[in-house]
């Protein structure tokens, strides 16, 4: 037989078996290795953003502590009075106990030495730390701020803990000393434990030098242990500090493993989660037979060929098709992922600006998900998700492009287009498609979509500035309760970028002192006298003024920094009111958030000790927003039983203000501005207010209408029976120089009979 012929036969042979064997390999192998990959790298970052979120609260704490130090105890021979005495026993006892993994929290000075604690037990003889390595890196490297521990055993109790330090500095920026919160770690290993489930898979929390800090299955010999050493392949990636998959043999049990590497975000460490790659492949075996099979005639085939240069014709284009599927779809929706969407994304805007056309992008986010998931759980999860991409496909034409780039997230590239309009007729068709329920787990739900579209020819001069033009677009969408969705417009602000730039600005505001409050007087109906006054958190930024506190105060709350600012408010009203010459009672709003993430009775208890207040002149003014739970209700009695009055903020605004005040007794309610500036002119109004003076008087209440801008509405709220009036008729807020200065003034002018035609009042 001719020598050409002979080669032919063995070329054919090779690519019958090349096509047989990918078509297996993709059917099995590829498919059960993207679908544990996309499991494993979903769960990476479930169980990444939940550590996060431990850390988070924990350095919360340690932030809202460091918060506490007066500036006249930053200063080495201050601090160690300061972090000893019984007031600072208090704060540390209860910001201990504000989150059940914390086991205790100490002050640490310059010199290593403990000087404060939340330990119940007094400390007999001084305890140094100065060989823990968190005092040596913060005493030692000035760019350092947080430093994670090694894990450790606790002798007395077996408990294992992991220490979270962070510097503190004087009033000079030098290093003063540390707290540190010891946490316990079975909190994070129930928490991987829950997410256990199958046999031979592991959740491992790392330090990025390698160090195991936790692990699951538990494992004595893996805690504190360096599994991943210097200058390794995986070591390196891991100092890159990227989400990622590999494959490698596993310190575990020696087995080769699929990991998912997840870094934490705001700390040295991440989340790794693998399965043995024989588990994942345990239902393939008869199709790993028949691969080797035609494997072996390949092999025959390639082997006659070798003048061709064909030897490694199969291992080339096994592995390339195995990489590309693996690395580039999502296993759910069988769509591409955020990777293949990326390349696909570069490539399409290239074209479009060789060939002049155009094209748009859409991103797309699923509404309340989180919801979904936590109300039917994440099968019915998955099935909305794939439910939602096979209507999305529907609406596509072939040259359109669609991707899951998120757990609840879908881009499309819609290309060509020849307008705006046309754009606009795609979401009006997928919402088209979304008007109709999804049905999942038997059961109906409405899915809602945010929308946010650009059009490269005007939103963005590369790929990545058109991604955040959409971005920006679907921020603004879901924003926006009257809209679904957004095209981009140079005029969208893109608000999430300001809010990040002024939590920064406010964490800097509360280090520098540059919050200030102001004072509003209250007048006393009844005897023409002022009663106290009201604090308000006000901020002068550098640069750009002051600040409406209805932009700070829900950035506070969003970012955790509600707590500091909340502990410096209450110790700076107190104090403030003590200067007063006349024991005028000082009101102080409670956050629901701070009421809600600390313990507020240590908060007010070491504002009063500190300040030296008397309870009975405190007032503490909450919302219907804070949920009267039944721990929540307890704290409202301590605090009564401190002497402290509560008063019910903005009442008759929300849905349950009746139910509010039959499950507290309040002191006060406080009724809102919005009724007050209405009640000349509406009958509602008036009879809101007249049937909430006379409740307020069965229940043994006293009132205080706000917003009182008119001697008219100052008359109008004596004749009802109001206890007290504020607003800008009285006086407006004013800062604790011209308030002292009013109080000042009064003592000579004030009335001492009531006098209901001469009001005591200044417009400040």
């Amino acid at each position: 037989m001719p020598d050409y012929v002979i080669i032919s036969l063995s070329i054919l042979t090779a690519a019958i078996g090349i096509i047989g064997a990918a078509f297996l390999f993709a059917r099995g192998h590829n498919d059960d290795l993207a679908r544990a990959e996309g499991d494993l790298a979903n769960l990476a970052l479930s169980l990444q953003e939940r550590t996060d979120g431990v850390f988070q609260s924990v350095e919360n704490v340690m932030r809202d502590v460091v918060g506490r130090i007066p500036q006249a105890c930053l200063k080495a021979h201050e601090f160690d009075g300061f972090s000893a005495s019984q007031a600072t026993k208090a704060i540390l006892v209860g910001a201990c106990h504000s989150l059940s993994q914390i086991v205790r929290i100490d002050l640490v000075n310059a010199r290593g030495r403990i000087v404060g604690s939340s330990t119940p037990r007094p400390m007999s003889d001084p305890i140094y730390l100065k060989d823990a390595s968190y005092y040596r890196a913060l005493a030692t490297d000035p760019s350092l701020t947080l430093y994670l521990g090694e894990p450790m055993r606790i002798r007395a109790t077996g408990k294992k803990v992991l220490s979270l330090a962070r510097k503190i500095e004087d009033t000079d920026g030098n290093f003063l000393g540390i707290v540190v919160a010891t946490i316990d770690l079975s909190h994070f290993e129930q928490i991987y434990k829950d997410h256990l489930r199958t046999h031979s898979q592991a959740i491992t929390l790392y330090r990025r030098d390698g160090i195991i800090l936790a692990h699951c299955p538990i494992s004595e010999r893996a805690l504190g242990r360096r599994v991943w050493r210097p200058n390794t392949p995986l070591q390196r990636l891991i100092a890159k500090n990227i989400a990622t998959l590999i494959r490698d043999v596993s310190w575990i049990d020696r087995k080769e493993r699929v990991v998912a590497l997840h870094p934490l975000a705001h700390y040295p460490g991440g989340i790794a989660v693998s399965r043995t790659v024989a588990e994942l492949m345990a239902g393939r075996r008869l199709e790993s037979r028949l691969i080797g099979f035609v494997a072996y005639l390949m092999d025959i085939g390639i082997e006659a060929a070798t003048l061709l240069g064909l030897r490694h014709v199969r291992t080339g284009i096994l592995r390339a098709a195995s990489e590309s599927y693996l690395s580039r779809h999502d296993v759910l929706t069988k769509l591409p992922n955020r990777l293949l969407f990326a390349e696909d994304l570069k490539r399409t805007y290239l074209a479009s600006q060789r060939s002049g056309t155009d094209f748009a992008l859409f991103l797309l986010d699923l509404n309340r998900f989180k919801d979904i998931n936590d109300t039917y759980g994440h099968v019915v999860g998955d099935e909305i998700v794939q439910t939602v991409a096979r209507r999305l496909r529907e609406r596509l034409r072939k040259t359109d492009f669609i991707a899951r780039i998120g757990g609840d997230e879908f881009a499309i590239i819609q290309r060509p287009i020849r307008g705006r309009q046309q754009v606009i007729d795609l979401v009006t068709a997928i919402q088209a498609a979304m008007r109709v329920p999804c049905t999942a787990g038997n059961t109906e739900i409405d899915v809602g979509l945010s929308i946010g579209a650009a059009i490269a020819s005007s939103d963005g001069k590369t790929s990545t500035e058109l991604m955040k033009a959409a971005d920006i677009a679907l921020y603004a969408a879901k924003s926006d309760s009257s809209s679904s969705y957004r095209l981009y417009d140079a005029d969208i602000k893109d608000s999430r970028a300001e809010r990040r730039a002024l939590e920064g600005a406010l964490k800097i505001a509360l280090d520098n002192k540059e919050l200030e409050l102001f004072y509003q007087p209250i007048l006393d109906l009844a005897t023409n006298q002022l009663w106290g006054c009201e604090a308000l958190a006000r901020w002068k930024h550098p640069t750009k003024g002051m600040i409406s506190p209805l932009q700070f105060i829900p950035t506070a709350e969003e970012s955790g920094l509600i707590g500091p600012m909340g502990d410096w408010i209450l110790e700076e009203a107190c104090s403030t009111a003590m200067t007063w010459p006349q024991p005028f009672k000082v009101a102080i709003n409670l956050s629901p958030v701070q009421f809600r993430s600390r313990d507020v009775l240590a908060s007010v208890k070491a504002a009063l000790e500190i300040s030296g207040l008397p309870a009975q002149r405190l007032v503490l003014e909450i919302t219907e927003s804070v949920k009267l739970t039944d721990e929540a209700t307890a704290t409202l009695k301590r605090l009564k039983a401190l002497g402290v009055s509560i008063a019910l903020d903005d009442f008759g605004t929300g849905y349950a203000s009746m139910s509010y005040l039959s499950s507290f007794p309040f002191d006060k309610i406080k009724i809102d501005q919005s009724f007050v500036r209405g009640m000349l002119d509406s009958p509602d109004s008036r009879a809101i207010i007249k049937a909430t003076i006379g409740l307020a008087k069965d229940l043994k209440m006293s009132t205080t209408a706000e917003g009182v801008e008119t001697e008219e509405q100052l008359n109008a709220l004596r004749l009802a029976g109001a206890s007290q009036a504020q607003g800008y008729l009285i006086a407006k807020p004013m800062p604790r120089e011209a308030i002292a200065a009013f109080i000042t003034n009064l003592q000579g002018t004030q009335p001492n009979k009531r006098d209901e035609q001469a009001p005591v009042r200044a417009v400040a």
